[in-house]
């Protein structure tokens, strides 16, 4: 079942705007901050340094690159396979792994893998990563998209070391710890991705059809920010209860979710957070309208390809023991992704 209970909401200002805040300022804040991401393993957050009208500009042209004709947009295709992970996706070519394959969520949805994958999207990297290469629309498409889309990603990357640095102060790690910390996040090999969800037609809702528009899912890096527009259809689910609680969307809030990286480092006392995108209103009678279109923009944290992610000492212990190896991250990745494209299908 899905619960209407808010999802709680932690204030970083001290940490985006630190001159004007004291030590005890960010010592309460991170406490805070740390303490909601060991409980559900994802929070709302305010104070991460984006103005509302810095997100509505994002917002501006998600709308213009997903209104463009297909024909413009496959002008940027992404590649049949995993790899480089950029470019335009059209509807059902990327696919999230679903959890569901695995366990049977206590909502009944096990098999909506099954269902058609209801997005379309566009993958965006640094513009100094050697690994995957940016696939670009040509300037003439949508002008001053490239340029806007690599000053984001910067913003983005810098928000993520934000975080970072409050999950650092609230669990009070020493340097050696805080620096292992920050080597989840990768200026370089970071993601960010512009999402469409397109509108459903009441008919199709009717016929029960759709039932997710993206089924439930971990994320495989260290761990997620996403701004989503007002339409919502965000849900994450409570670790305790097995029920997901709906994101409503707010004006100005980021949600921020646990990946399998930020998992496996702190030995799951922060969990990697099981999500989904659900159509608004799911069991109940459509309206004559359906579904609006909604739109989204997460951003992937994770470390160098290279790096070997290994579980933090001090989260390890008689009452404790560690769960797992350490992995190399471009190893562990290339095992989850394989399982995310339906190739040929764009």
């Amino acid at each position: 079942m899905t619960s209407e209970s808010p999802i709680p909401t932690v204030d970083l200002t001290a940490f985006s705007s630190p001159s004007t805040h004291s030590d005890a300022d960010r010592l309460a804040a991170g406490q805070t901050f740390v303490a909601v991401l060991h409980r559900y393993g994802f929070a709302k957050v305010t104070g991460h340094g984006f103005t509302t009208d810095e997100i509505n500009e994002a917002f501006g042209w998600n709308q213009r690159l997903f209104d463009l004709p297909y024909v413009d947009k496959m002008k940027a295709p992404h590649p049949p396979g995993p790899f480089p992970h950029r470019g335009y996706s059209g509807i059902d070519h990327y696919a999230a792994a679903d959890t569901a394959s695995i366990s049977t969520p206590s909502d009944g949805t096990a098999g909506s893998r099954k269902i058609s994958d209801l997005k379309e999207s566009y993958e965006v990297g640094s513009a100094n990563d050697d690994h995957e290469p940016n696939i670009w629309l040509p300037e003439a498409t949508l002008p001053g998209f490239r340029a806007y889309a690599t000053s984001l990603y910067e913003r983005l990357s810098s928000v993520g070391s934000i975080l970072l640095t409050a999950i650092s102060v609230g669990l009070g790690l020493d340097p050696q710890e805080h620096d292992a910390l920050h080597q989840l996040a990768s200026n370089r090999y970071s993601q960010l991705r512009l999402l469409h969800y397109p509108a459903i037609p009441q008919t199709r809702l009717a016929q029960d059809v759709v039932r997710t528009r993206m089924p439930a899912h971990n994320d495989w890096g260290a761990f997620t920010m996403l701004f989503q527009d007002g339409n919502g259809g965000l849900e994450l689910q409570d670790p305790q209860t097995g029920g997901f609680m709906r994101a409503q969307p707010e004006e100005g809030v980021l949600v921020m979710n646990v990946g399998d990286m930020l998992g496996r480092f702190t030995n799951d006392y922060f969990r990697s957070a099981v999500h989904r995108v659900a159509v608004p209103g799911v069991g109940v009678v459509p309206g004559e309208t359906g579904v609006p279109a909604r739109r989204s923009m997460p951003f992937f944290v994770g470390p160098e390809p290279s790096h070997t992610v290994a579980t933090l000492p001090r989260f390890v212990g008689a009452e404790n023991p560690g769960k797992y190896e350490p992995v190399r991250f471009d190893e562990y990745g290339a095992l989850v992704s394989k399982y995310h494209y339906q190739v040929g299908n764009i």
